[in-house]
C-alpha cells in the first residue's frame, strides 16, 4: 500500500511537469518568451526552451523515481524561485508554487518507494548522485 501511495504521489507531482515541459518544447514557449523578456532576462527564447527541457526531464525523473531525491529537491527549489520571480504579485499563484515545493521536499524525504526505476535505489556509479 505504501509503494502505491508513493507512486500516486510521484504521478501527481511529475505528470504536470511532463505536460508543461512538452507544451513549451512544442511551441508553447511563445507565451513564455514575452514574460521572460519582461523580467529583463537575456535571450528569452532560448531560456524558454531550457525551462521546457528542465520541466520535462524533472517530471520524468519524478515519475520514474530515479534519481528521485535529486529531482525532488531541484523541482522544489524551482517552484520557489519561479513562484517568487513570476508570481510574487499574485498571492494565490505564489502559494500554489510554495505548496508544490513542499510536496517535492516531502517526496524527497519519503523516497521513491518500491514501485520505481531500480526500486527507488539505483546501484552502480549513479548511486552516488543521491
Amino acid at each position: 500500500m505504501y509503494g502505491i501511495a508513493l507512486l500516486m504521489a510521484r504521478l501527481l507531482m511529475g505528470v504536470p511537469f511532463i505536460i508543461w515541459g512538452t507544451m513549451k518544447l512544442r511551441g508553447g514557449e511563445a507565451k513564455l518568451v514575452p514574460v521572460l523578456a519582461g523580467l529583463g532576462l537575456p535571450d528569452a527564447k532560448a531560456l524558454a526552451y531550457l525551462v521546457g527541457f528542465c520541466e520535462l526531464v524533472g517530471g520524468l525523473g519524478i515519475v520514474l523515481g530515479y534519481p528521485l531525491h535529486t529531482f525532488s529537491v531541484l523541482l522544489g527549489l524551482w517552484c520557489i524561485v519561479t513562484g517568487y520571480v513570476g508570481h510574487r504579485n499574485d498571492v494565490n499563484a505564489l502559494l500554489s508554487h510554495i505548496c508544490m515545493a513542499g510536496g517535492f521536499f516531502a517526496l524527497a524525504v519519503a523516497g521513491a518507494g518500491a514501485i520505481a526505476l531500480f526500486g527507488g535505489e539505483p546501484t552502480g556509479v549513479l548511486a552516488d548522485v543521491q
